[in-house]
């Protein structure tokens, strides 16, 4: 498993953490990295941190109602237990269009 850490992408106009991970496109970026290195259990830390600092959704209960789940599932995903995939790539999906949405 690779390190939960950051990774560094190309220099851009400075953010502060809470702007950057409530931003799709940053998180995106981040979760591709994720995935080639093999560390799924981030993944699941930075859909959280996501909902937690995007200014699209007051809490984790309209992220899980955005994409078709209850909350109660959407805790068990951030706790990393099993859930359904298709929760999963719902909750990718949903980061993916409100990145689409930004243009």
């Amino acid at each position: 498993m690779g390190s939960t850490a950051l990774k560094q992408s190309k220099p851009t106009k400075r953010q502060s953490l809470k702007e950057k991970l409530g931003n799709p496109k940053f998180v995106l970026e981040q979760i591709s990295q994720y995935v080639v290195d093999g560390d799924f259990a981030s993944i699941t830390d930075l859909i959280s941190a996501y909902v937690s600092h995007c200014p699209k959704y007051a809490n984790q209960e309209e992220f899980a109602d955005a994409i078709g789940t209850t909350r109660q599932t959407l805790h068990r995903m951030f706790a990393h237990e099993n859930v359904s995939l298709t929760v999963f790539f719902n909750a990718l999906e949903r980061i993916h269009q409100d990145g689409q949405n930004l243009k």
